[in-house]
C-alpha cells in the first residue's frame, strides 16, 4: 500500500503548516511531523478517522493539531484528497 497526495492536498498541507505557525519554527516542525506520522499510519490502518457522506472518503483528525486530513482508499493506494484546519469545511474533490 502506498500514500499519494493530490497536488491540491500537498499545497493545502504546505500552506497550513507555513501560515498557522508563522514565526514558530519549532511548532511548524512538530505539527508537520505529527501530520506525516499520522498519515503513514493509514498504510496499516486504512479505516482510521471518521466516515464522510462520500463513499470511501474518511476524515482523519490529527490529534494535538487543528488539522484534518481527507483521504480515500483506492485499491492498494491511499489518496490524500485535501487537508484543512480548525473545522473549516473543505469539500473533497
Amino acid at each position: 500500500m502506498k500514500i499519494t497526495w493530490r497536488p491540491r492536498a500537498a499545497d493545502d498541507f504546505e500552506a497550513l503548516i507555513t501560515t498557522s505557525n508563522a514565526g514558530h519554527v519549532a511548532h511548524a516542525s512538530r505539527d508537520k511531523s505529527l501530520v506525516e506520522t499520522r498519515i503513514q499510519q493509514l498504510i496499516r490502518f486504512d479505516q482510521l478517522g471518521r466516515k464522510t457522506r462520500r463513499v470511501g472518503v474518511r476524515e482523519l483528525h490529527i490529534e494535538g493539531t487543528p488539522y484534518v486530513v481527507v483521504s480515500q482508499r483506492i485499491g492498494e493506494e491511499i489518496l490524500i484528497l485535501r487537508m484543512f484546519s480548525n473545522g473549516s469545511a473543505v469539500q473533497a474533490r
